[in-house]
């Protein structure tokens, strides 16, 4: 149990330090591996014209996939990652996009969320592009692990228009 408090302890130390500098591109604690915890190093999205363009014109591009996560038939939010990387199952479904599929999309998420929706490229630490995101949500936290693994945690879902 003293161990479990102790690591707790550190715990709330990094997350202390993460808001601290929330300025960083990437945050990486050595030291908190010989304490038997993990580190951390983390992406992040920049909002970006061509991707809000990619999008609104419904282009799917080469070497990428693409994964949606919401409920129902509308996404919360679409992602294209490249091909080299690897995306951590979780809340995120792997989708085969087609363009009449993403105009669909895009126009049903367009009409329906409280928040127009816009493109961002997501990257790794190191500043290098690694996928696109399109979502009404412009924040999310990207993991950046080893062997070009990822991981994206799913967006809340927005709100839809005509709710106070």
């Amino acid at each position: 149990m003293g161990r479990l408090n102790k690591n707790a302890g550190w715990v709330s130390i990094f997350l202390v330090l993460m808001v601290l500098v929330p300025g960083a591109a990437a945050l990486d604690l050595p030291n908190l591996k010989s304490l038997g915890l993990p580190s951390f190093k983390y992406g992040k999205l920049k909002r970006d014209r061509e991707v809000n363009d990619i999008f609104q014109t419904y282009k799917v591009l080469p070497g990428y996939r693409y994964y949606t996560t919401g409920q129902g038939k509308v996404p919360n939010a679409i992602i294209g990652i490249l091909d080299k990387y690897k995306l951590r199952p979780g809340m995120w479904k792997e989708v085969h996009l087609t363009t009449p599929l993403l105009r669909n999309w895009v126009s049903q998420m367009n009409n329906i969320y409280g928040y127009p929706p816009y493109g961002s490229i997501i990257l790794n630490n190191e500043g290098q592009r690694i996928g696109i995101w399109y979502s009404s949500k412009q924040w999310t936290t990207v993991f950046i692990e080893d062997n070009n693994e990822i991981a994206i945690l799913a967006p809340e879902p927005p709100g839809f228009r005509g709710r106070q």
